[in-house]
């Protein structure tokens, strides 16, 4: 495989979500396994809606996840600026080479004008299309609007009865007859440039050798390929990603199931679970071991990217969570759970109650339920765990405390004792112990969770519920 250059562009109007994360980490494991370059570039070129806090967030969400650039913003690298906004010197240049070229005209048609244009076409069972109609417009005609005040976009001819073709690496060859093509805007009203324009351009002179992105531009690809072809400029390979829906089926979003990369921090995933899982929303890997990115990089196969769409998963993506979870050190988990452990009793061995409750818990807020449930919850705070209690009555609690202090340090020996005493089995034993003792109806061995909480503390709990 040569060395790729790929990129990720965003357009920086709102934060990072999963399904433009999965398509920045892509993209980073194509780079890596070629032995390439990822670059980062912002397409900030829409004033009204792109803020600096966006292209901050974008960055330092990338780098939170571990998908690293080895060009773009706060690296630099052989391009003056990787923003847009900052490029308009460049893309002026090639306005003039299509303006003088006649490449490009004016158009004053607007947004009305177009509404009804494209409801007559669908009226009549056509496409909803521009139609062309400035395009042949006479220079007396182009001044009279100018002399009004109006200002036009300038679009692109695209040549007549030709087809465009090209290979996709995933779909194969797509072919485009640019009779079902419309002539796209280049520039806008405001002097901007629309994505079709600077992206492509971009592309280009940065090298970008293969463009993966989702294939909802599938239908932009003929586009921007005619455009880099009138421009003598190089076309990259192209690879469209079925889309990333979400249990509705539409493009996913946070109204259907997304996540920002905002929100995935303050539940606490960890990054190589999302990576984990998001490399394989629509690739197949063969098996379920963790990988970093770079190991992910070695299994990533062009070939196994799947052209179907992919339903967001919850429960894949916690899995992911659990294997992370299960697979540091008890040093790294208490470093990941410190702020949520603020309220652990000083008694207690903070690297013990993790190790208690690791099986347990998918996130931070898990272990501060187990913490309150534990330490600090009164026994009425869950009403099963109330109603448990109160349906077992005090008697049964007040002998487990006489049983459970005469014999602490053997549990197994405790336990067949209260049974003995109370007549209870099964379930009707362990489940009022397991309530009484940690205020909820399920979670670690009890014996692993009176050695953590100590003896005073069982008495205590076993007290409070023969009180209820």
């Amino acid at each position: 495989m040569s060395p790729y250059r790929s990129r990720f562009c965003p357009s920086p109007t709102g934060l990072l979500h999963l399904g433009n994360l999965r398509t920045a980490l892509l993209n980073v494991l194509l780079a890596i396994k070629s032995g390439g370059t990822f670059i980062l570039r912002i397409e900030d070129t829409d004033v009204d809606r792109s803020k600096t806090e966006f292209s901050e967030a974008v960055c330092d969400d990338l780098q939170w996840m571990g998908l690293h650039w080895q060009e773009g913003p706060r690296i630099g690298g052989p391009e003056d600026s990787y923003y847009q906004s900052e490029r308009n010197s460049i893309y002026q240049d090639f306005y003039d080479k299509l303006l003088e070229e006649n490449q490009i005209y004016p158009c004053f048609t607007s947004e009305e004008e177009l509404k009804i244009i494209r409801r007559n076409q669908m009226a009549a069972g056509e496409p909803p299309r521009y139609n062309g109609i400035w395009a042949n417009a006479s220079k007396e005609e182009i001044e009279e609007e100018l002399e009004k005040g109006n200002k036009p976009v300038y679009r692109f001819r695209l040549p007549k009865d030709k087809t465009i073709i090209f290979k996709d690496l995933v779909k194969g060859e797509q072919s485009f007859h640019t009779s079902d093509l419309d002539d796209f805007i280049v520039r806008k009203k405001d002097l901007s440039p629309t994505f079709m324009f600077a992206n492509a351009i971009d592309d280009s002179l940065m090298g970008v050798n293969v463009v993966l992105r989702g294939d909802d531009h599938l239908s932009n690809t003929p586009r921007q390929i005619a455009l880099l072809k009138a421009l003598n400029l190089e076309i990259p390979e192209f690879i469209h990603v079925a889309l990333f829906t979400g249990d509705d089926g539409a493009p996913l979003s946070k109204r259907n199931g997304s996540l920002s990369v905002k929100e995935l921090k303050e539940i606490g995933y960890f990054p190589q679970a999302v990576i984990n899982y998001l490399s394989r929303v629509g690739h197949t890997i063969s098996d379920n071991e963790l990988r970093n990115i770079h190991e992910l990089s070695s299994v990533f196969n062009i070939g196994n990217i799947s052209t179907s769409p992919s339903k967001i998963d919850h429960t894949q993506l916690n899995f992911w969570q659990k294997s992370v979870i299960e697979s540091i050190s008890i040093e790294e988990l208490s470093s990941w759970l410190e702020s949520s452990l603020e309220d652990l009793p000083k008694d207690v061995n903070k690297d013990s109650f993790v190790g208690l409750i690791r099986d347990n818990i998918t996130f931070p807020a898990d272990a501060v339920r187990y913490l309150k449930n534990l330490f600090i919850n009164p026994l009425d705070s869950e009403k099963e765990v109330e109603d448990l209690i109160k349906q077992t009555g005090s008697h049964f609690f007040k002998i487990a405390e006489k049983i459970i202090e005469d014999n602490w340090g053997d549990w197994s020996k405790t336990m067949k004792l209260i049974g003995e005493e109370t007549g209870a089995k099964g379930k009707n034993l362990f489940m009022p112990i397991r309530a009484s003792i940690t205020g909820q109806l399920s979670g670690p061995e009890l014996d692993q969770v009176i050695e953590v909480m100590g003896l005073e503390r069982v008495l205590r709990r076993l007290q409070e519920a023969s009180s209820l």
